[in-house]
Parts: C-alpha cells; sequence; structure tokens
C-alpha cells in the first residue's frame, strides 16, 4: 500500500559555513587530512544550497557509516595508473569519490592545458555526490568540462525488471559569468530524493519508480526495496546508461554499475568509475568571445514565447543559482529528520552541536 502523504514538520535554518564546519569535522575524526575534509564538507554543502538536497547532508550518515567501518580509505594514494597524452586513467585506491574526483579533474584540466581536449577515467573510488562540483572546477578554469560515472544498480534495463544498470548522472559546465551548467540524473528523479521522503514519511509522486514487480508506486519503501527507479524517456534513458556504463566499466577496468557497492552497504569496496573531460576554450576562440555568444543565445531562449501559466523559461542551472543566493542570506532548511541524523553523527563522534538559526 502507498503511504499517505504527511504534513512536512518545520525545518530548522543553518548557514552554510556551519554545515561546513559540522561536515569537515565529522570527516576529521574520521581520518581524512584536513583539506580533504574541508572539500568533501563543502560539496555537500554546495549540493545543499543549490536545492540538490539528495546529494547534501542526507549523505553524511552513509559516508559516515562507510569510513568507520573502513570499506572507504580516508587517505588514499591516488596515482596515474595508464596514461596515453591527452587520455590518462587513475587509481582512487577506494577514497572518498568527492577527494578522487577533485584529482581526477584537476588531472584533466592540466592535460587539456597541454592538448586543449583531456579525458580521464577515475577507477576504485566511491560515491561522489553532485556531479556539477567537478563540471564547475573546469568552468572556473576556462574550460568546458564534462563529468560521468556509474553508480549502482537503480534501473532495469528496457523490458526487464531487475536492477542492473545505474541512474549515470551527466554534468556540463561552461564558463561564463556565471557559468552554465546541467546537472541531470538518467532517472525521473534521484535515488536521494527517494530516500528522503522514506526518511520523512512521505510518498513519492507517481512516476519516481517501480515495485519489485515493475509497477508504479508512490510508496518511496518499496523503490528502495526493489532499487527500481523510473528511467528518464523510457528505452532512451535505459540505452544511455547502458552506453556510459559500458563506455566506463569497459575501458577504465573498474566495476559496472551491476557491481557497484551501494552507499548503504558496509560490506566492501564500491569500485565507482567516473570519467571527467576538460576542453580548452581558448585553443578555438578567446573566451570573452566564446561567453558572448553563448550569452546572446541563451538570451534568446530566455526571451522565447511562454507556454501558457508558464512566468519564465529557465535555463539551465538558473534556478540552483538563485536558490543558493536566498540560502546564503536566509539560511539552508534541515527538515527536523535530518537534524536528528546529524545531532546522533555528533554525539557518536564528539562533535560541537551543529549551530541553528
Amino acid at each position: 500500500m502507498s503511504k499517505p502523504h504527511l504534513k512536512q514538520k518545520t525545518a530548522a535554518l543553518v548557514r552554510a559555513g556551519a554545515l561546513e564546519r559540522f561536515a569537515a569535522g565529522a570527516f576529521s575524526r574520521l581520518g581524512l587530512p584536513e583539506e580533504d575534509a574541508a572539500w568533501t564538507a563543502r560539496t555537500l554543502v554546495a549540493a545543499e544550497l543549490r536545492g540538490v538536497t539528495s546529494h547534501g547532508v542526507i549523505r553524511l550518515p552513509n559516508y559516515v557509516r562507510r569510513l568507520e567501518a573502513g570499506v572507504a580509505n580516508p587517505r588514499p594514494r591516488i596515482s596515474v595508473v595508464k596514461e596515453a597524452g591527452a587520455l590518462a586513467l587513475l587509481d582512487g585506491d577506494n577514497g572518498m569519490g568527492q577527494v578522487v574526483s577533485r584529482r581526477a579533474m584537476e588531472e584533466a584540466i592540466a592535460r587539456a592545458g597541454i592538448h586543449n581536449l583531456a579525458v580521464v577515467l577515475a577507477k576504485e573510488s566511491n560515491h561522489f555526490g553532485a556531479a556539477a562540483a567537478y563540471a564547475l572546477l573546469a568552468a572556473e578554469g576556462g574550460m568546458a568540462g564534462l563529468v560521468t560515472t556509474t553508480t549502482m544498480k537503480v534501473i532495469a534495463p528496457h523490458g526487464a525488471r531487475a536492477p542492473l544498470i545505474g541512474n549515470n548522472p551527466i554534468a556540463i559546465a561552461l564558463p561564463g559569468e556565471p557559468p552554465l551548467c546541467l546537472d541531470m540524473a538518467l532517472s525521473a528523479v534521484a535515488r536521494g530524493y527517494v530516500i528522503e521522503a522514506a526518511r520523512a514519511g512521505r510518498a513519492i509522486p507517481e512516476g519516481w519508480g517501480l515495485d519489485a514487480e515493475g509497477r508504479p508506486t508512490t510508496d518511496p519503501d518499496a523503490v528502495l526495496k526493489s532499487s527500481l527507479l523510473s528511467p528518464i524517456a523510457g528505452h532512451k534513458g535505459s540505452g544511455l546508461s547502458i552506453a556510459i556504463d559500458a563506455l566506463l566499466g569497459g575501458l577504465a577496468g573498474g566495476g559496472f554499475s551491476h557491481q557497484v557497492v551501494e552507499i548503504g552497504d558496509y560490506s566492501g569496496k564500491s569500485r565507482v568509475t567516473h570519467l571527467f573531460a576538460a576542453l580548452r576554450v581558448e585553443a578555438l576562440l578567446p573566451l570573452a568571445a566564446f561567453r558572448a555568444s553563448v550569452e546572446s543565445f541563451l538570451g534568446a531562449l530566455r526571451a522565447a514565447p511562454r507556454a501558457a501559466g508558464v512566468e519564465r523559461v529557465w535555463m539551465p542551472g538558473e534556478i540552483e543559482r538563485e536558490r543558493e543566493a536566498a540560502r546564503r542570506r536566509e539560511g539552508i532548511p534541515l527538515p527536523p529528520e535530518r537534524l536528528r541524523e546529524l545531532a546522533e553523527i555528533g554525539r557518536r563522534l564528539a562533535l560541537p552541536p551543529l549551530e541553528t538559526l
């Protein structure tokens, strides 16, 4: 049976800095070097600021448990194991996905500085949070960035009802003032939003996921039990996931999505594989000219005749950017269940309490 929709309890507001200090403190307690702890915390809070709560501090309990269980490496020795000019393969040594991913994108940016275009794969990694964080590193350096990854198995190949492929997110960021940033998964909604609903006792909209028999359901627990998210665009989303999985898992020699150990499983290494690409814009034209061209294009799209009932035509990343500005002013809203999870982590790790407004 589907759960009834429960009234949302009042959220508490938290400053971004306070939330970063708390999360970084947790990672430091669990052995991450100070810089890595701060970066990993920053990516989680950046997701909260942008309203991408599926990849924010809701992930902290799982990260903490994996570090405590010793199935994620707090101090990895990340190394380039194969290289061919503009191409490279990194071994993440089972490090935190955020740490491995920053190192891999920095490698891609450095190689693109020499070769104008670079692709770096990283194997033996973990869940890396929001893909936008790494694509934006390239954009901030005047480059176009592209990121994708394998994930845990959460989608069935089209026509099947067994979860065997991932919702492999794709992020693309282009340099600009501000950067253009698209970040999307290949499922109708990120699994983190289903987790959010389950922890809050809320029903989910129909179309988000399927039960164990492959039937649409509004029960988040049924979707988490089946591990069946609905792919975007049916067979097209499924096909794109298969192609990404085949490329990353096959080329890097890491895990395909059906072999990835999920973030809530504390039995072993995740074996996630990522891909990072960077393109040096100024190899083809001045950066200012590129930015002006893109902004002119976006302006034309924003000015398009609006459909009935639509007040504004949004470009990729604009909603998130406006939400970030508001949350930096007013604070980040955290629901009661999130505050309880963070308080429990704080007690267990002997951290100072999280400051709320």
